[in-house]
């Protein structure tokens, strides 16, 4: 089955067909959230080899996995997503985790405090999800 976004509360489940897709209310989205919680370029989520990353554009209210408010992080079937109220569980075959690693070291934490934004939403344009670098590089022999 192909990836997909259950949806967890009202709001319609969102198959994962684009390698690339950008959530927010805006028009110009692909994936188009219609809440006031949700800010007009919110997060985008791209299907990186064989996993997904999901990062936060500089949202008001940001982006959670497992409850825990994040900048980045990298994606895995039964997760639970939050963008803005939205809630979703990731479904569908999503291979790459390695079992010796932590969940922890897979996202970039928000810090406690930093939650509010600072000044404007304007500022440099975000960058693309690019792959997390796994520490399972051997040396060269």
């Amino acid at each position: 089955m192909a990836a997909h976004l259950l949806s967890l509360a009202d709001g319609p489940s969102i198959m994962l067909d684009k390698p690339i897709l950008l959530f927010g209310r805006h028009e110009e989205c692909d994936i188009q959230l219609n809440s006031k919680k949700v800010s007009r370029r919110h997060c985008v989520l791209a299907q990186v080899e064989d996993y997904l990353v999901i990062r936060d554009l500089g949202s008001t209210n940001g982006v959670k996995i497992n409850g825990e408010r994040v900048t980045e992080g990298k994606l895995r079937p039964g997760d639970e997503v939050q963008i803005g109220n939205f809630r979703y569980q990731v479904c569908g075959d999503l291979l790459g985790r390695s079992a010796d690693r932590p969940a922890s070291e897979d996202y970039k934490t928000i810090p406690p405090g930093a939650d509010e934004p600072s000044g404007s939403q304007a500022g440099p344009a975000p960058k693309l999800p690019v792959p997390m670098p796994d520490d399972d590089s051997s040396a060269d022999a």
